[in-house]
């Protein structure tokens, strides 16, 4: 097993601060601050997410076999978390519908669903990348990744555009070994420039988006091309390429700006993302259910501070020992199955 890193466990903590946050201030983003605030989270948030879960995704796959325990847990938590949102969605709605539709996802669930699919692709993965080498591996995938864009058909099925379009960020981090990513966090001058740049990219989309970019916001979603307005449309894979880049160089920018030593707050959040990143959710939608939002005045700076505040108690207060022990337990059930049918 893997020994824990606590530079990524810190960064994943502040990631799931971040998570939280843009999923309670996006119902209500309409002002200049709250969307360039939505936004800047958005554009780095899960790609960040995802090259961590490729790094650590090494375990599913060696010596020519597959965890299908693993993989059969993420799906298991994806049936829990589909049908827990599903509830919620239709109360919002007024009407919960009788059938749940497992193969079409454009929700919070898409992440757990997509890392089933890469998961089982990691054979394939490592093929390719003894074919054609890593650079090469990388590149091709990368084209994929822009020109699914503009696949008829591609979309919320089994969440195809997003798995395709977040599909480099996963094999990159699984690609990539420790020593890789020290030498841009950690060691200079590499830290450095990760960090200036990260800065200043940060500043560009927090001063501007509202004003200039609020037209490739859609970009953040991994959002087939025929989301985005006609004159877009064709240069539509050179925005998504732009954005990988962005997304990189703020996800590196973060994780060089946190120590490498435990910080308890952080830390523990980051050893315990999967259980906030389901439950926040839920906590949301029972919070528009509610009637939150129609106190809520996303004009009034004091009331956004107050959210993010809220958020960030929210966060910890998901992450306690004793929530975490009782998610493991559940998440642990087609595990200790699979364990007995072996």
């Amino acid at each position: 097993m893997m020994d824990r890193n606590l530079q990524i466990d810190n960064t994943k903590g502040v990631l799931i601060i971040l998570v939280v946050i843009g999923h309670f201030l996006l119902p209500a983003a309409s002002t200049r601050l709250t969307t360039n605030i939505v936004y800047l989270i958005y554009a780095f948030h899960m790609p960040a997410f995802i090259l961590i879960s490729g790094f650590f995704a090494k375990g599913i796959y060696r010596n020519g076999r597959l965890r299908w325990d693993r993989i059969l847990k993420m799906a298991w938590l994806y049936v829990l978390y589909k049908l827990a949102v599903h509830v919620t969605e239709g109360l919002l709605a007024g009407s919960i519908p009788p059938r749940v539709d497992f193969f079409h996802e454009a929700g919070a669930p898409w992440y757990l669903l997509a890392l089933v699919i890469w998961y089982m692709f990691l054979p394939a993965a490592d093929r390719l990348k003894k074919l054609l080498g890593l650079k090469n591996t990388m590149l091709f995938l990368t084209a994929a990744a822009l020109l699914s864009g503009y696949g008829k058909g591609i979309g919320e099925f089994l969440a195809l555009d997003r798995v395709l379009a977040f599909m480099p960020f996963f094999y990159l981090g699984y690609f990539s070994m420790e020593q890789d990513w020290k030498k841009l966090v950690r060691e200079k001058p590499g830290r450095n420039i990760v960090l200036t740049a990260a800065v200043l990219v940060a500043a560009i989309l927090f001063l501007g988006m509202y004003d200039y970019l609020i037209a490739f916001r859609r970009v953040v979603y991994g959002a087939a091309y025929w989301r985005f307005s006609e004159a877009i449309y064709p240069w539509a894979w050179l925005v998504r390429l732009v954005e990988y880049g962005i997304a990189f160089t703020l996800s590196m920018g973060l994780m060089a700006a946190l120590p490498d030593r435990r910080v308890r707050f952080l830390t523990k959040l980051g050893e315990r993302t999967l259980p906030i990143y389901i439950l926040h959710r839920i906590v949301r939608d029972l919070f528009q259910i509610f009637g939150f939002y129609n106190y809520y005045n996303p004009a009034s700076k004091i009331q956004v501070i107050l959210v993010i505040c809220g958020c960030v108690c929210l966060t910890g207060i998901l992450g306690n020992e004793w929530i975490n022990r009782l998610f493991q337990q559940v998440a642990a059930v087609p595990q200790n199955v699979f364990r007995r049918l072996k």
